[in-house]
């Protein structure tokens, strides 16, 4: 069975990667990232995720970014150049369990305004990758994967449901997230998150405060 790597954050496009990854039969990998980010309870939920959909090994990285980040980012859900960041683990790990196949679930409509949230940065990751990558006869090639690239978070939903994906799992980005899981109802990710749902015409299993 191939080796796929997913990076998996708790949210709906990560949780919904991880499950095209299943459906196409890979013996499933994830990686999670702690960089001292304020909504933990993702976290939390990344590794229930990966429990239900019984990866075989998840690992949190530890990044201290912090120290590189001015105040107005330290807790923000915003880091630069995150998913090249989140990439790199990930390829050393591909080269490390002998993967040829990596998914992140970056969209380039909701966050195209990201320079690392669009095509042209996972084509050409996935170009680095391949020289970088010190191949032998289990890995010729590797594959950078991002199943929900180009496709409304309603659509995205939709696929996920279609794959039995349970929302109820996953959060928002909201960085004024409480412990218990409640998001404010009000910022961009809560708003596309609300959206999402909406035009899915499936009931949103979040908690909001407003």
């Amino acid at each position: 069975m191939k080796k796929g790597i997913v990076i998996v954050n708790g949210g709906i496009h990560s949780t919904t990667a991880l499950a095209v990854a299943r459906s196409r039969e890979f013996e499933l990998y994830a990686l999670s990232f702690d960089y001292g980010q304020k909504n933990r309870v993702k976290l939390d939920a990344a590794s229930k995720v990966t429990k239900e959909y019984g990866v075989k090994e998840h690992k949190i990285i530890k990044i201290d970014i912090a120290q590189i980040l001015p105040d107005d980012l330290k807790n923000s859900p915003y880091v630069p150049a995150r998913n090249n960041l989140y990439l790199s683990f990930a390829l050393s790990w591909a080269e490390v369990i002998k993967a040829g196949d990596i998914f992140i679930g970056i969209n380039s409509i909701e966050y195209g305004d990201n320079p690392d949230c669009r095509p042209a940065f996972v084509h050409t990751f996935e170009k680095l990758a391949n020289v970088a990558l010190k191949k032998d006869g289990k890995i010729r090639k590797l594959n950078v994967w991002s199943p929900c690239m180009n496709s409304s978070t309603s659509d995205i939903i939709l696929r996920g449901k279609e794959l039995g994906v349970d929302y109820s799992m996953t959060y928002p980005s909201c960085n004024e997230m409480s412990d218990d899981g409640t998001s404010c109802g009000e910022c961009f990710f809560c708003e596309n998150r609300k959206g999402g749902f909406e035009d899915a015409n499936l009931p949103d299993p979040t908690k909001y405060s407003k």
